[in-house]
């Protein structure tokens, strides 16, 4: 007897199914008149105002009306869409102009190629911080090394998300995360004790410590569990592998190319410099911290990051390709930026129905419902000491699930976390570890966070059954691995901090 194909569900259509869905659950919410309070810092006052989270219906007249005229603006100002296509740019052409090919090799060559996937986990987790620049270029160019490498593409993918998204709260530089992690905890802080303030470096031991075993452990996640799920790539003849030699024009073509780009970064590092004549030029100079004037909203540098990393790639790429004669007219250079655009059609309809599902769950208030009842049930247990850690941790990570953002989760959590710690003798700033390390444990495992739609698709670009599809359920079930041995790392951090008493941060220790 033939044995029936399996038939699976494409991502496209199974985001449009979950969007209704919502939108009925959201009727059933509105119906049963579901709500959930959670407290806020009174800026004038200092003291705690309660907010009121209702469920907003939209399986009515009026929620059909606004989804059908909020589609297109929903699909044009999802965040992924347009950083996507200007990330492209770059990587395609340093992709056809052989430059990528080229370095990759020669790195290849002397490297050992579980340090290139350390490397590519530990990237991930420091370029974080710029947020957009990592999933837009850094994912294609790890799979470009894990191509260069023989190995398959989609391992290189799988170890450059997990670092960006499983590694977010770690990093080696203090960033925006921790402006913004300090700002709502000093207002919480202030229920307890007006006079206390946590400082922009509370948490930097930690997350320096945190970088380099979570990049260890991606390393052993993607070589032992991904590596072998994915088993062997089919390379196409154009695509590259270990094969092809790197010639000495290509190598010489690499090493001005990368004279060239040293050059270029150098004067993008003057532009980033406060004080100097015509200096400053990228910075927010209205801030009055050096970390909002590089990261704020008002940053010129926050805000065109994809497109200064992509213009950076370009450049060196026409430097490369002029060398070694692949770039020899206009033509060439404009056909390096369609290159990868030519796979973007199928990931551009998983994006128009992706912004659909993430905004529309957005306007139901469902997360916001569901980390208010979580806020409330922390708030009523009463916990103190290690089982308020381990329980906070929790709360954090299922939250994280339904409202990726780390900025409205800790808006809503931080003044019933922050004075719970105190009480126990914990510093706030050790609850924003503990935030932190929670909320970058579970963020690469939700279909709700924006950029897992550009893990489906990349994922997809590489897929040599065409006839089968990479379904939600297979990108989720590549991060699984991730998510246990990240989750599981993050804790026992969090114990050797706890328990050892070792500072968390300058100035800044586990107790009060």
């Amino acid at each position: 007897m033939k044995k029936k194909k399996k038939i699976k569900l494409h991502p496209a259509l199974l985001f449009l199914f979950l969007t209704l869905g919502i939108m009925i659950i959201s009727s059933i919410g509105s119906i049963l008149n579901l709500e959930a309070s959670y407290y806020v810092v009174n800026e004038t006052t200092g003291e705690l105002t309660s907010q009121v989270v209702n469920i907003n219906n939209l399986f009515n007249r009026t929620g059909l009306q606004y989804l059908i005229s909020s589609m297109l603006k929903n699909f044009l100002e999802f965040a992924p869409l347009g950083n996507l296509i200007v990330g492209l740019l770059g990587v395609g052409v340093a992709y056809k102009s052989g430059f990528l090919n080229s370095l990759f090799r020669m790195i290849s060559e002397k490297v050992p190629r579980k340090f290139l996937t350390f490397l590519v986990v530990f990237l991930g987790i420091i370029f974080s911080m710029f947020y957009e620049v990592g999933y837009v270029i850094l994912i294609p160019l790890a799979a470009i090394l894990f191509m260069n490498l023989g190995r398959h593409p989609s391992a290189g993918i799988c170890a450059a998300f997990s670092g960006i998204t499983f590694g977010y709260g770690a990093n080696f530089i203090v960033n925006r995360l921790d402006s913004m992690l300090v700002l709502y905890t000093n207002k919480a802080a202030s229920i307890l004790d007006t006079a206390y303030s946590a400082n922009l470096y509370g948490n930097l031991i930690f997350t320096l410590v945190s970088t380099i075993l979570l990049a260890y452990v991606g390393m052993i996640v993607t070589e032992r569990f991904i590596i072998p799920k994915l088993g062997k790539y089919s390379f196409d003849e154009e695509e590259p592998s270990q094969v092809k030699e790197v010639s000495k024009k290509e190598k010489k073509g690499v090493v001005i190319a990368l004279i060239a780009s040293f050059v270029a970064f150098l004067l993008l590092g003057y532009c980033l410099i406060k004080g100097l004549p015509f200096s400053g030029l990228l910075l927010d100079l209205s801030q009055s911290h050096y970390v909002d004037m590089l990261f704020g909203e008002g940053s010129y540098f926050y805000q065109g990051s994809v497109t200064i990393f992509s213009f950076m790639l370009i450049f060196s790429s026409l430097i490369y390709g002029l060398r070694v004669k692949t770039i020899s007219d206009n033509r060439d250079l404009v056909e390096g930026m369609n290159y990868y655009l030519k796979d973007v059609s199928s990931l551009l309809v998983l994006i128009f129905f992706a912004s659909q599902f993430c905004l529309i769950f957005r306007e139901t208030n469902i997360g916001l419902f569901i980390v208010a009842s979580l806020s409330e049930l922390l708030n009523s247990m009463k916990l103190s000491g290690l089982l308020l850690v381990i329980v906070t941790f929790l709360i954090v990570a299922i939250s994280t699930f339904f409202v990726p953002m780390a900025s409205t989760k800790w808006a809503m959590l931080s003044p019933v976390i922050v004075p719970m710690f105190m009480q126990s003798s914990m510093t706030p700033q050790f609850a924003e570890v503990v935030f932190r390390a929670a909320d970058s444990s579970m963020k690469g495992l939700t279909p709700l966070f924006s950029y897992f739609v550009i893990l489906i698709g990349f994922l997809h670009i590489y897929n040599k059954r065409k006839n089968d599809v990479i379904t939600i359920t297979d990108a989720m079930g590549l991060m699984i691995p991730y998510t246990i041995a990240f989750t599981i790392l993050w804790i026992v951090i969090i114990l050797a901090f706890y328990i050892i008493g070792i500072p968390i941060g300058i100035g800044t220790g586990v107790m009060l």
